[in-house]
């Protein structure tokens, strides 16, 4: 699905996610919008405009196979063209990351605008959008992109990372587990033939079993 210099090992992956003190509120954050990325695929800029309401629980099924998933659903504001987009089944892992932040966020006396935003006052070049940062600011790409790598070098990873490699490892971990191309197309959003469209169909549910995201999933 993609290059192999483009993708993280597992391993790599995990290496990179330890690397952040998740005890204070910047690193709660930004594990979770880490964890987020390379777990659904998104794109980096797509993460960042990604507010609380955009996550909730569904219930999914029909005809007595009803369950419970935790989504992440991206409204047309948030996805690279405005297009509309499936909800993004979430882990339990994802889903306590993003609750450890939350918590933390409500703490700040943070209400509304990005979920992933600047927690301090003061000046910093190149974190959030402005010069004179103060808490619930939107957060500046320039700024992941200088964590990952940053998070990566400590993490002893010898080649350049940046935060697409994230939506890299995520969507082709998912065609490794389960060869299905369509499926993979539907979580990554990307656009498809309108035959294609017109003759196939992604069951939600099986989006969800295939990403570990239905309660008791996961060992």
């Amino acid at each position: 699905m993609t290059q192999e210099t483009e993708v993280l090992e597992p391993a790599e992956l995990e290496a990179v996610l330890n690397q952040v003190n998740t005890r204070t509120p910047t690193g709660a954050r930004n594990f979770a919008l880490l964890q987020l990325m390379a777990r659904t695929g998104i794109r980096c800029g797509e993460a960042l405009k990604v507010k609380t309401c955009d996550i909730r629980q569904e219930t999914w099924g029909a005809n007595g196979e009803q369950v419970k998933v935790w989504v992440l659903r991206l409204p047309r504001r948030a996805t690279k063209g405005q297009r509309d987009r499936q909800g993004i089944p979430l882990t339990p892992a994802t889903r306590q990351a993003l609750e450890r932040w939350q918590e933390k966020r409500a703490a700040l006396g943070v209400k509304g605008g990005p979920l992933f935003c600047t927690v301090s006052a003061g000046q910093a070049t190149g974190f959030g959008e402005g010069g004179e940062l103060q808490p619930g600011q939107p957060l500046a790409s320039r700024y992941i992109r200088q964590l990952v790598g940053r998070l990566a070098e400590k993490a002893g990873i010898d080649r350049r990372v940046h935060p697409h490699m994230l939506r890299h490892t995520a969507l082709t971990a998912l065609y490794d587990k389960t060869r299905d191309l369509r499926l993979v197309q539907h979580v990554a959003g990307h656009s498809t033939s309108r035959h294609t469209e017109r003759h196939t169909h992604v069951h939600p549910v099986a989006v969800a079993e295939a990403m570990g995201a239905l309660d008791g999933a996961e060992g």
